[in-house]
C-alpha cells in the first residue's frame, strides 16, 4: 500500500503537521520538492528536484508524472490511486529537467489571489525494504496574467514569474557538523536572502502589491521540535530528547523554506553526538 505525501503550496512534506511526529525522519521520507523555476508557462523548461532520504540506507528511486485529471484546487484522488490514468510521465531520477505540458487551465481548479493555477506533479518514491510513497507538488502554471501584467516579458514591476526563495543559513548550524549533547536544547534561526520575499500583484485588493509570506519547516533524524514558529524567520527550538544515535553518531537536520506561490528552498545540516 502506498503512503501519500501532499506538498502543499506553502507547506511541504508529508500531510501531517504534528511537529512531534511529522518532523522526526525515520526510514524513507520525502522532505520536499523544488521546481526551478517554480512558475512556468507551457512549453518552458523546468527542473524538478526531490529532497528524499532513507535513514535506513536504502537505494532510492523517484519517478515523476504530471496529473492532468480535473482538480478543484487540490490534487484529484485519481492522481495517486495506482491506476496511472490521467498521468503524463515526465522522467525518472531525484532531479530531472522536463517541459511544462500544455494544460487546460479550467481543469486546474480556482485561481489563487494572484490569478495563479497549479498543476499537480506526482513524485513516486521507492526504496528497498520501505513502503513506496507518492508525493504531490503543485507547480504554478503561468497561463494567466493579472490586470496590468503580461504573461511574457518584458514585465512591469511586480509582474514577473515567481522565483524560489533562498535559505542562506541557519544559526548556529554550520556547513560542517558541530558537537551536540543528549538533552541539549538548540535555538535555530533561519536566514533568507533579502530578495526571497518577492512583491507581487494582487488584483482587486486593498493593497494591490503584497510581499510573499515565508514559512519554514523543520525535520531531523532525532530530537523534538516543540514549537511552531510564526513566519519564516522565527526562532525554532530543537531538543535532543529522543531517537539519539550512539556517541559519535550524527543527527541530520533539514530545513525547508516556502513562499506563498510554490517556491521552495532547503538546507541540510548535521550535529555530532558526544
Amino acid at each position: 500500500m502506498r503512503a501519500l505525501c501532499v506538498i502543499a503550496l506553502a507547506a511541504g512534506g508529508c500531510a501531517k503537521f504534528d511537529l512531534g511526529d511529522a518532523a522526526l525522519v525515520d526510514g524513507l521520507r520525502l522532505i520536499g520538492v523544488q521546481a526551478d523555476p517554480p512558475e512556468a508557462a507551457p512549453g518552458h523548461s523546468v527542473k524538478l528536484t526531490a529532497w528524499v532520504v532513507d535513514t535506513h540506507g536504502g537505494s532510492i528511486d523517484v519517478s515523476w508524472s504530471a496529473c492532468l485529471l480535473p482538480s478543484n484546487g487540490t490534487a484529484n484522488p485519481g492522481c495517486t490511486d495506482g491506476s496511472g490514468n490521467g498521468l503524463l510521465a515526465l522522467g525518472s531520477g531525484e532531479t530531472i529537467t522536463t517541459t511544462m505540458p500544455a494544460v487546460d487551465a479550467t481543469t486546474l481548479g480556482p485561481a489563487d489571489a494572484s490569478d495563479g493555477v497549479y498543476l499537480p506533479i506526482v513524485a513516486h518514491v521507492t526504496a528497498s525494504d520501505a513502503e513506496p510513497l507518492d508525493a504531490i507538488y503543485r507547480l504554478r502554471a503561468r497561463v494567466f496574467a493579472v490586470s496590468g501584467c503580461t504573461i511574457d516579458p518584458p514585465y512591469a514591476p511586480h509582474c514577473g514569474p515567481n522565483q524560489n526563495p533562498v535559505l542562506e543559513s541557519v544559526d548556529p548550524l554550520q556547513d560542517t557538523p558541530i558537537v551536540a549533547h543528549a538533552d541539549s536544547q538548540w535555538s535555530l534561526l533561519p536566514r533568507y536572502s533579502g530578495d526571497s520575499s518577492e512583491e507581487y500583484a494582487v488584483p482587486g485588493s486593498f493593497n494591490p502589491d503584497v510581499f510573499e509570506r515565508l514559512t519554514t519547516q523543520w525535520f531531523s533524524s532525532a530530537g523534538t521540535f516543540p514549537d511552531t514558529p510564526v513566519g519564516g524567520t522565527s526562532v525554532q527550538k530543537l531538543v535532543l530528547d529522543r531517537g539519539l544515535p550512539p556517541e559519535g553518531g550524527t543527527i541530520d537536520v533539514w530545513i525547508v523554506g516556502h513562499d506563498d506561490r510554490g517556491g521552495t528552498t532547503m538546507l541540510h545540516r548535521q550535529l555530532v553526538l558526544q
